[in-house]
């Protein structure tokens, strides 16, 4: 979960934001109200004053983004990473009764995250499951390939989500 830095990026994607050219109703209020939610939620300065001051920096908007994921979808379970401590937080606080575990038990999974492509975790997906992939920019083509029929890319996380009675898309969001 990396801030974009180069301008140039910025300025290609420019005409992807806040939801701009986006027809589907459900894709369209999944980018206002979740992505682009400019409020502060509840749990912001509590999780916040604990980061390091590296992470404030370059890593605390994509945390944010995980906590509004969860607290909008409430999945009950969640499937991380075992090295992320800090995505473990967001997203508890974001959904305070998900099951989150870290590793792939038995039974489907309502939202998992990856940070680098592994194909074992489309076959614990659902029809109503989420798929959360961090560092997109070096996995792009794995997350295209994919059989997702929602998916959002926002050129560091990519956001699939797998529920049929959406028509298949992929959208870019300058986030």
């Amino acid at each position: 979960m990396q801030k974009v830095t180069n301008p140039l990026i910025w300025l290609a994607r420019f005409r992807h934001r806040k939801g701009y050219g986006v027809h589907s109703p459900f894709a369209f209020r999944f980018i206002t109200d979740v992505i682009y939610e400019s409020h502060p939620y509840y749990g912001y300065a509590l999780l916040d004053r604990g980061l390091p001051l590296s992470m404030r920096l370059r890593v605390r908007r994509g945390l944010h983004l995980l906590l509004r994921i969860a607290n909008h979808l409430q999945p009950s379970t969640i499937v991380l990473p075992r090295d992320a401590w800090w995505e473990k937080r967001y997203l508890k606080c974001g959904c305070k009764n998900a099951n989150i575990q870290c590793g792939w038990q038995e039974g489907e999974v309502s939202m998992c995250l990856l940070r680098e492509p592994c194909d074992e975790a489309l076959e614990h997906l659902g029809e109503h499951s989420v798929l959360l992939l961090d560092n997109l920019h070096l996995h792009r083509d794995w997350f295209k390939s994919i059989p997702s029929v929602v998916s959002f890319d926002l050129y560091d996380f990519g956001i699939a989500f797998f529920d049929k009675q959406y028509n298949k898309q992929y959208y870019k969001v300058n986030f």
